[in-house]
């Protein structure tokens, strides 16, 4: 980071524009619209048309089972050139594979069979489901692919609806899934394979007479009609962390606002950025999967294209496969690199698990659980030779830890074999042990030697914002494994922000703490807030203490007030982690209108 810009911005700060442009967010409070109007009113105009078209389907809080899911035909990636219509006459619009992830709650459904489509009037849709992944704690499916046909103009919209558990009676002829808790494409079995014969099917669990495989049916991301569901039901999915809907966030309304102010008056454009070894970063703090948070809180298709775009982007520029595609690096790192040579610190920031596994729960696309696979399987294999050196490069800076950390977690969500999780949990040991050997919370390691600029003499100290990003990762090991000792690591993290790594004026985080050169006592750098504050987030997620929000929406106001989103790099820093603090404060007991003023000013 670039300390000497942050001090010198530090007072070009407008919270009244911004209050003034997050206006719109606060009419549903007039009590002059219809509901259905007002939920749509309160967010920003490209989102108005997507919660209009759900409301409009679902007047009535839906049924047990059942989820509305939005077509539409914005021509994608890959949209046909139009047809020419007749005179007097207009030519029916051509079907086309849909293809979507449907992600699941733990223990939501086991058993992709019991998955059925309905269109606008009601009639059943052949499709094709999936199992992509499962939880591992519990095995319940976590993301399943759902392909079918449909057919629409060019711009036009319809509402689909997805059924889940036992229907009242069979599903249509030509509705196909695979087993439950099964993916077809898990080690060891082809990705499309047809179920044997002889297949066990779950007791209770109907599956079509006569139903068989339409090798047409696969994953098709990128085609002219995207289908999306609620913001409000991949909150609940969990699928991707915890998560609040943009149009119920009314705690933190100028972040909203000022995201996407940022993103879209980025200078130049964010996707104008190419891949860079050094200066600036386009996918550095993990673009494609701060953009997927971004489209998970909205909902919306164009949000979707968009994020889908940037991990596509990132797959084909940014990753080097190995010749038989079983390991993948960073295109910065070394040509001739070998898993017995330590990745360097540049090339583990670089290696985006976790956008890659969010690109594959939410779209199926296999090119995405590759790079996942084999970005963990190069990270798996080098890890003796990163931790058992002269020095422990994990241990250098907690952000290095992260990034491990991270790509092998979303390895293990995709695959959860016995070594990964070994490999993974060695890690989590390594972090728990690191955070004992001091006494103050902090994950402490030689300043100077991660960036003498920075800190000219140590000897020990912490990073409050790499920290964050350890946290992060280790609540991900968490979801993953259910390891109790993440809440007291936590915790103890969370303890040490609040009372030795903040400013004295308590607006702020000090860029490190513990440097002898530099106090960093200031708040130049208070838009990193909105990175760190889901440490308090975390913390209350483990412990249930309400105090650690209070303490988080304190720092949210000072870092909302100060948000610097102005390049790639800091737009995906915030992006990436603050509506995960959201999502961890909606858990905060009692109704949402209560829930989002319990902690407030």
């Amino acid at each position: 980071m670039d300390v000497q810009r942050a001090r010198t911005r530090a007072g070009a700060r407008r919270p009244l524009v911004a209050l003034l442009l997050a206006a719109p967010l606060f009419w549903a409070s007039c009590g002059r619209l219809p509901a259905r109007m007002a939920v749509a009113r309160r967010a920003e105009p490209s989102v108005r048309a997507v919660l209009e078209a759900h409301a409009a389907a679902r007047p009535a809080p839906p049924r047990a089972g059942s989820v509305p899911l939005l077509l539409v035909a914005d021509g994608g990636g890959s949209a046909p050139a139009p047809e020419k219509r007749p005179p007097g006459g207009s030519a029916a619009p051509a079907e086309v594979v849909v293809s979507t992830a449907v992600p699941f709650a733990p223990g939501e459904l086991r058993d992709a069979r019991l998955i059925r489509l309905r269109d606008g009037r009601g009639a059943a849709v052949p499709l094709r489901a999936k199992p992509l992944a499962v939880w591992p704690q519990g095995r319940s499916i976590r993301s399943a692919l759902v392909a079918f046909r449909a057919a629409l103009s060019p711009g036009e919209r319809a509402i689909y609806t997805l059924e889940y558990g036992a229907p009242a009676s069979p599903g249509p002829p030509g509705q196909r899934a695979d087993p439950p808790g099964q993916p077809a494409d898990l080690p060891g079995q082809r990705a499309d394979a047809p179920v044997a014969q002889g297949t066990p099917v779950a007791q209770g669990a109907p599956v079509a007479p006569g139903a068989t495989l339409d090798e047409a049916l696969l994953p098709n991301p990128d085609g002219p009609i995207a289908a999306v569901l609620p913001p409000s039901w991949y909150a609940a999915s969990q699928v991707c962390g915890p998560q609040l809907p943009a149009m119920d966030d009314r705690r933190f309304p100028a972040f909203e606002t000022g995201i996407e102010r940022g993103l879209a008056r980025m200078t130049p454009a964010y996707d104008s950025y190419g891949v860079s070894c050094s200066g600036a970063h386009r996918t550095y703090y993990d673009g494609p999967h701060a953009l997927y948070q971004r489209f998970l809180r909205n909902g919306d298709a164009a949000r979707y294209r968009r994020a889908r775009a940037e991990a596509a982007w990132y797959r084909q520029n940014e990753l080097r496969f190995s010749p038989d595609r079983r390991l993948a690096i960073h295109v910065c790192e070394k040509e001739d690199w070998s898993p017995a040579r330590p990745l360097s610190w540049h090339t583990l920031r670089r290696m985006l698990g976790q956008g890659m596994l969010d690109d594959y729960l939410l779209t199926g696309d296999p090119a995405a659980k590759e790079a996942v696979l084999a970005m963990g399987e190069a990270l798996r294999l080098n890890l003796a030779t990163l931790t058992g050196g002269k020095e422990d490069a994990l241990r250098a800076t907690e952000r290095n830890m992260a990034w491990a950390m991270m790509t092998l977690a979303s390895t293990y969500a995709l695959e959860p074999r016995p070594d990964v999780l070994a490999a993974l949990r060695g890690l989590a040991d390594r972090t728990v042990a690191w955070q004992q050997q001091g006494a103050s919370g902090a994950f402490e390691h030689d300043l100077h030697r991660a960036d003498p600029s920075e800190c000219e003499r140590g000897p020990r100290g912490g990073s409050p914002f790499m920290s964050a990003l350890l946290v992060d990762a280790l609540m991900e090991y968490h979801a993953l494994t259910g390891d109790p000792r993440v809440r007291n690591v936590v915790a103890r993290a969370a303890g040490w922000l609040e009372e030795r790594a903040i400013t004295s004026d308590r607006r702020a985080f000090r860029y490190l703490w513990g440097c002898e050169t530099d106090a960093y006592d200031d708040s130049g750098t208070a838009d990193l807030n909105l990175l760190i504050v889901p440490v308090f987030g975390a913390a209350y997620a483990l412990t249930r203490d309400p105090r650690w929000i209070a303490v988080g929406d304190a720092l949210a106001d000072a870092g909302v007030e100060a948000m610097w989103v102005k390049q790639p790099k800091h737009w995906n820093q915030a992006m990436r982690a603050f509506g995960r603090y959201l999502g961890y404060r909606a858990q905060l007991p009692g109704p949402p209108a209560v829930a989002q003023r319990s902690a407030g000013r």
